[in-house]
């Protein structure tokens, strides 16, 4: 077992289906019948690289195959019953039905591999002395694992000629953008989100000086202010930018300036600048970054809502209690401060070219968000009745539904045939009575609805507007939700008849449909907050540019041509118990602004 340096982004998913619906569909191999094994992959540890790891997964990467395997872990008294392969299914269900509405060929479906218990032990064993000391109380024991392209690498078909290319080296650049849209409602406060936690970091010491980086100037649009923001993440890097050289991390929060300058030195030693080297290389560097973040790869054409679904989920701020779920008082405070020290967020402009991946993340966040104070009501009065099967197997029913009108569209002679299906999925809609954890009722129609869902996110927010387009058929979102409000309470019936009498209160709560869609909107949107750009680069002989698709170039000047590839990662669903931690985190920020804003004032008046 070799060690890297870094760890590959943690990505993806979330899965819900396991039948495959099409053959010769290359994201469908890995999928499998609900009643089958996969069959055991083999793991040669001498052919594996230790790349590192989080806090829930390990990742090792296969070199010769540009891939990488993501182990779970678990403590010892959470070893899934089944090898984690329920949920690998569900991630790899929600990689395929909901993120690829947005994303579409930004990502890629993982597959499912299986391996033998006596493998897993042996990789545990052998990544131990290369694993951080407090990471060690975590080990892989789940046999089901997902694999992944290393998206720090080119793809195989464009990096199979080495002819074309001018240098030896392939570079990466990952970028966390973090929340780059916020509601007019709350752009009234002066700083963004990422600004604001900026202070509690550095109240908490995890970092040693605020960043200026703000994800408004880089999903601006505007070129000035892009490559502001880009130059601000190499100052500050903290865990929002990754250098990564043929696969392995060379520049991150870790490394000092000189790194930075070797890096890109070797880099960018083809270009011919006008300013100082190193500057200019800088500038080469923030130049192709934008390239990238705004160059239209995407080919497919998403359709995406007109209107966006988060109005119908913002609260008026005359009946609003509070913000954040902090007090008035607090955020008031906290609010003068900022004023007082001139600290402004710059919430002008989204000029993001159509289709490029900064555009489809933006309208990712866009098109789920849900104002923080609702989501925090709803959690609070509900949180003891909720659990994750709750939030995504709702969701997955819903957008198997619109899937099903996209295979009938595709392919007419079958279109009765799903037309009676649909009737049936509807009918099973409106008879169940309790979604548990052993409801497996989705089995069965797993032949007809493991479908990509391309054709319109609104499939996703079911909910949230009156109708549905779905590859120009419409699609009533009124039926949809008289069947989701024929079932209320949705979840827990049957825990609460057994309910006793102090529990009464509990046993009379209704999580709505309304509820239900909208933490649903609400954790899309926290995936799409949280997500990494993985762009990656390789320098190519100019007279060879014309070899490659022409999507994949971007051109800096006549003699420096470079075949890129741009991928997003870290597209794992939510825990609806997160929420309890993102309030906590907003009520320590707004505390940290203050306390910190009082010493910086006080110390300037003295």
């Amino acid at each position: 077992m070799r060690s890297g340096e870094a760890l590959h982004p943690k990505s993806i998913m979330f899965f819900l289906e396991a039948t495959a619906a099409s053959a010769g569909d290359p994201r469908e191999e890995s999928s499998f019948d609900s009643e089958t094994s996969l069959p055991l992959t083999a793991l040669a540890l001498e052919d594996a690289i230790y790349k590192g790891e989080g806090n829930a997964n390990i990742v090792i990467a296969l070199p010769d195959d540009h891939t990488v395997i993501r182990f779970r872990k678990s403590l010892p008294g959470e070893v899934s019953p089944d090898g984690g392969r329920t949920r690998v299914q569900r991630e790899v269900g929600y990689a395929r039905n909901v993120v690829s509405c947005f994303l579409g060929s930004y990502m890629q479906i993982p597959e499912i591999v299986r391996y033998d218990a006596a493998d897993i032990a042996k990789l545990s064993d052998a990544v131990r002395p290369l694993r951080p000391e407090k990471r060690r109380h975590k080990e892989v024991m789940d046999t089901y694992a997902l694999k992944f392209p290393d998206y720090t690498l080119l793809d195989l078909q464009l990096d199979r000629d080495q002819t074309i290319f001018r240098s030896p080296s392939t570079f990466c650049v990952e970028i966390k953008p973090k929340q780059g849209y916020l509601h007019e409602m709350e752009q009234k406060f002066s700083r963004c989100p990422f600004c604001l936690n900026q202070y509690a970091k550095l109240r908490k010491k995890s970092i040693t000086a605020r960043s200026n980086y703000c994800p408004f100037d880089l999903f601006s649009g505007m070129k000035t202010r892009m490559k502001t923001a880009i130059k601000e993440l190499l100052k500050s890097p903290q865990n929002n930018l990754k250098i990564f050289k043929n696969g392995f991390v060379v520049y991150d929060e870790t490394s000092s300036p000189n790194d930075l300058g070797n890096v890109l030195d070797e880099w960018f030693r083809n270009a011919t600048t006008e300013r100082g080297e190193r500057a200019g290389h800088i500038d080469e560097f923030c130049n192709l970054v934008c390239a990238a973040l705004t160059q239209p790869i995407a080919q497919e054409q998403l359709k995406l809502p007109a209107i966006s679904p988060s109005h119908n989920f913002l609260v008026p701020a005359n009946q609003a209690p509070t913000t954040f779920g902090v007090p008035l008082r607090t955020i008031a405070k906290a609010e003068w401060y900022l004023r007082l020290a001139g600290k402004k967020c710059n919430f002008v402009g989204n000029k993001l070219p159509k289709n490029s991946v900064l555009e489809r993340m933006w309208n990712m966040q866009r098109l789920s968000y849900v104002d923080i104070n609702y989501i925090y009501n709803i959690y609070s009065k509900c949180a003891s009745l909720l659990n994750d099967d709750m939030i995504y197997s709702d969701l997955t029913r819903v957008n198997k539904i619109c899937n099903v009108f996209n295979v009938s569209l595709d392919k007419p002679k079958k279109a009765v045939q799903k037309i009676e299906i649909i009737k049936e999925h509807f009918q099973t809609l409106r008879i169940t009575q309790d979604y548990d954890d052993d409801d497996n009722d989705d089995d069965d129609d797993d032949d007809y609805f493991n479908r990509n869902c391309n054709a319109s996110s609104e499939c996703i927010l079911s909910a949230n507007t009156d109708r549905t387009f779905v590859n120009d058929g419409l699609v009533s979102q009124t039926e949809i939700s008289s069947n989701l409000d024929s079932c209320q309470p949705l979840y827990g019936n049957k825990s609460l008849q057994k309910t006793s009498n102090d529990d009464e209160r509990k046993a009379n709560m209704q999580i709505t449909a309304e509820h239900l869609s909208a933490l649903q909107n609400y954790l899309l949107f926290v995936t799409a907050r949280d997500c990494s750009i993985l762009m990656t680069f390789r320098e190519l002989h100019p007279k060879d540019a014309s070899k490659m698709p022409v999507e994949n170039i971007i051109k800096l000047s006549e003699q420096h041509y470079f075949l890129s590839s741009v991928r997003v990662s870290d597209l794992d669903p939510k825990s609806v118990h997160s929420i309890e931690k993102h309030q906590q985190r907003d009520a320590n920020i707004f505390k940290s602004v203050i306390s910190l804003l009082e010493e910086d004032i006080l110390f300037t008046n003295r």
